[in-house]
């Protein structure tokens, strides 16, 4: 629906504020000397972690594959991907107003973006088909086609 696209399409397309020696201290004394992104890890980690001891859920991204499977909590890891002009295509689609260049670029972005966070807290290389249960390429069944794979998938 609009109101979740549009703010996939905040949470994506905003730019990050930079970080300013003021803005550093703050962040400092307030993450206890973690930096902000480490801890968001550690917070989302550890509510990630209560929350599926308590109940099924599905959670998207966290490195929640890694989370879980280091916290000893069994659990379902999926990802799900398709071929970067698909993805160009779909940012386009979802935005509205991006060119084929910007949207070729932000998914170039994020890819990367992804790559190296993935790395940075978890050690493993994002999208290799090793670190989880079930891959699947969209294209090959459409977004509400690879929804009817996963719960035929689940439901066995």
């Amino acid at each position: 629906d609009y109101t979740t696209k549009n703010s996939i399409c905040k949470e994506i397309f905003v730019p990050k504020q930079k970080l300013t020696p003021k803005k550093w201290i703050h962040d400092f004394n307030k993450y206890h000397g973690l930096s902000e992104s480490d801890a968001q890890f550690f917070k989302s980690s550890k509510l990630l972690c209560d929350m599926a001891k308590e109940e099924d859920f599905i959670i998207m991204g966290r490195y929640a594959d890694v989370v879980l499977t280091n916290n000893h909590i069994p659990h379902v890891s999926i990802f799900i991907t398709a071929p970067f002009n698909q993805r160009v295509q779909r940012i386009k689609e979802i935005s509205g107003n991006l060119t084929d260049k910007q949207a070729r670029q932000m998914v170039e972005l994020k890819d990367a973006e992804h790559m190296s966070k993935y790395f940075y807290y978890t050690g493993r290389n994002w999208g290799m088909s090793s670190n989880y249960d079930i891959c699947i390429n969209s294209a090959s069944y459409g977004i509400q086609g690879s929804v009817e794979v996963i719960k035929k998938m689940l439901d066995r």
